[in-house]
């Protein structure tokens, strides 16, 4: 087929791709409407197959665009993210500089809290001596005085006296214990220990005082061997029977100890005022007292005491009480896997049998470095009926000892003394100047107002029993009578 030469020229000249006269021949040959020939039909394909290229060009491109698109939008992106990371580490550092200086500034308030509390400590070592030791002059003063003939107005009097002695010596006593085991200087020491040697303790220190309110104090334990500390124990026990004392109108206390499993469960029953349901709760919390129409004195602390001591020693305490009927609290104590050593049953009628002996017979040898304390002592003895040298150090008692042709039958040593040389010292001392005479170890105590681990220790090893400044004067007697009997 021939060309028509009346067909028009392309308008533009300055379209110069070949695929757009190809375009435009392929149109033109339309319009024609004239059979194609192969030739034409060559065209055609070689048309389909550039428009089929020049569209994936034209995709190609346009997603080139796209992603310059994109990537300049990730730029951006990162160009903020910089700016971020760089801000938010600059606040690091200043949030690590503030830290810095925080914990310079926590450090030094820690340094300066433990040098107060180390002061606290030897402040209040010092402090218990020094305020007990004139209490105690004074407990054993009112004793003697006690036992005069005097009219009842003043005998009235000496008994309020001693009583407000009493309720001081307590208050101090509970603060000083308080604070100890809150600065951590109490720390308990857990060793075999027979528990009926606790309540033989106990029922002497408090049968006298149970006696003047008209009340029965009765004990009951079991020769087994526990794993405790002594002095904690005590202390506990000591708490909880002066309470079922104090709340106890009528009737009386029961002290007891009964197995329960692996446990030996200390248990102290009153038939006092008990404890109200709504107050069951706040019981052992500090400066909490159950109300009552009498009693007002105290602080409220003896029971968050054996609170604190019971959790010192992994001991758990339990109550239960009822208005009008009484209460009893439980201490559970681990008993030991080693039993030698058991001490035969002890009951309450072994505690009241009569003195084999009697402190009118006794001659007693005092050693004590408070003039006071060691003159109001004295006083108290010779009016008990016993005959009692007195010193302040082991040089002066060896020289009035010299003058007395008898041997001791009792010693009392006060733990510090004058030379510098302790109690159970001066005890060993003694003992060993009269063992030549075959006759049985002198009893001992050892009397102290700072019972440290160390004091108590030291009196335990030298075989003395230890009892805690000021002196209860029904306690001090209790006890000397049971070791002159022993």
């Amino acid at each position: 087929m021939t060309q028509d030469k009346h067909t028009p020229a392309p308008k533009d000249s300055k379209q110069t791709s070949p695929v757009l006269i190809l375009e435009d021949e392929l149109v033109a040959l339309s319009n024609q409407s004239i059979t194609t020939s192969p030739r034409e039909a060559e065209l055609l394909s070689r048309i389909e197959k550039l428009e089929t290229i020049n569209q994936a060009l034209i995709g190609r491109v346009e997603r080139s665009m796209d992603q310059r698109a994109n990537s300049y939008s990730l730029f951006q992106s990162a160009i903020l993210l910089e700016e971020q990371v760089r801000a938010r580490t600059m606040e690091l550092r200043n949030a690590l500089s503030e830290l810095e200086t925080t914990n310079e500034h926590l450090s030094k308030a820690k340094e300066q809290a433990e040098r107060s509390n180390s002061s606290k400590t030897k402040f209040l070592a010092g402090a218990s001596h020094d305020l007990l030791q004139p209490l105690s002059a004074a407990r054993l003063n009112m004793s003697a005085l006690s036992s005069e003939k005097v009219s009842p107005q003043a005998a009235s009097i000496i008994s309020k006296i001693d009583r407000s002695l009493i309720t001081i010596q307590d208050l101090l006593r509970t603060l000083f214990d308080i604070s100890k085991l809150d600065a951590g200087v109490s720390v308990p020491d857990i060793c075999r220990f027979p528990a009926d040697r606790i309540l033989r303790g106990l029922h002497a220190d408090f049968n006298t005082i149970a006696q003047q309110k008209g009340l029965k104090l009765k004990i009951f334990s079991l020769p087994l061997i526990v794993d405790t500390d002594p002095i904690f124990l005590r202390r506990i026990l000591q708490n909880l029977i002066s309470n079922a004392v104090r709340y106890t109108k009528k009737g009386g206390v029961l002290m007891g100890a009964r197995r329960r499993g692996n446990n030996l469960v200390f248990e102290v029953w009153d038939t006092g005022l008990g404890i109200p349901t709504h107050e069951h709760d706040r019981i052992f919390d500090e400066f909490h007292r159950v109300r009552n129409d009498e009693h007002h004195d105290g602080l409220g602390l003896g029971l968050a005491i054996v609170t604190r001591m019971a959790k010192a020693t992994g001991h758990e305490i339990s109550f239960s009480s009822e208005v009008g009927k009484g209460s009893v609290f439980r201490v559970s104590v681990p008993i030991s896997n080693q039993q030698t050593n058991q001490i035969e049953e002890l009951s309450s009628p072994l505690i009241n049998a009569p003195s084999l002996l009697k402190l009118e017979d006794a001659f007693i040898v005092l050693i004590e470095d408070d003039p006071n304390v060691r003159g109001a002592m004295k006083t108290l003895l010779t009016r008990w009926g016993a005959y009692c040298v007195t010193a302040d150090s082991l040089g002066e008692i060896n020289k009035e000892l010299a003058l007395v042709e008898r041997i001791p039958d009792l010693i009392i040593a006060d733990y510090n003394l004058t030379d510098e040389i302790v109690g159970p010292t001066v005890v060993h001392e003694i003992r060993k100047k009269y063992a030549s005479y075959y006759r049985p170890i002198i009893p001992s105590v050892i009397v102290s107002a700072t019972p440290t681990d160390k004091v108590i220790e030291d009196a335990a090893n030298e075989k003395c029993e230890f009892l805690t400044k000021p002196v209860e004067p029904a306690e001090l007697r209790a006890l000397l009578i049971h070791l002159l009997n022993e």
